[in-house]
């Protein structure tokens, strides 16, 4: 079966393969200097959507911060799911290249701050268990609902 993530989702015996969207966003005040609130948002797939989920942020540090936010809650939420059913694949998507980049273990970034690395470090531990997982970049338009929630 095809879907917008751009390959094939199968149910193996191993289980599902999921994919999840993700999306953060900083709204500015009138100025377009002095960033005001922030909220997150996910989805997740098998066939259908599974799982959404969004938020406010009461505090943020930037937009990949909050990014960051959006794809470890979204992986908390595939984390609950995996107590219910069996999961074979994630597919993590994402149009922040930057948290992409981040996240990635086949990518060679270095991660300087703290929090990044530790909210990396969470996704990545949380994220373990699955047998496959893949990352990548995708464009606004493919991640609409994610960005629906996170807005």
């Amino acid at each position: 079966m095809d879907d917008r993530y751009g390959g094939e989702r199968t149910v193996s015996d191993l289980g599902a393969s999921l994919v999840l969207w993700f999306d953060g966003s900083v709204r500015y005040g009138p100025d377009n200097a002095a960033p005001q609130r922030a909220a997150i948002g996910y989805v997740i797939e098998e066939a259908k959507p599974l799982v959404e989920g969004s938020q406010e942020l009461s505090t943020f540090v930037s937009n990949t911060h909050v990014e960051l936010r959006a794809l470890l809650a979204g992986v908390q939420a595939v984390a609950e799911l995996r107590e219910h059913r069996r999961v074979s694949g994630v597919h993590v998507c994402g149009d922040a290249e930057a948290v992409i980049d981040t996240v990635d273990p086949a990518r060679e970034t270095t991660v300087d701050d703290g929090i990044s690395r530790q909210r990396t470090e969470r996704i990545h531990e949380m994220l373990a268990p699955v047998p496959q997982t893949t990352y990548r970049c995708v464009s606004r338009h493919r991640n609409e609902r994610a960005h629906e929630l996170a807005t």
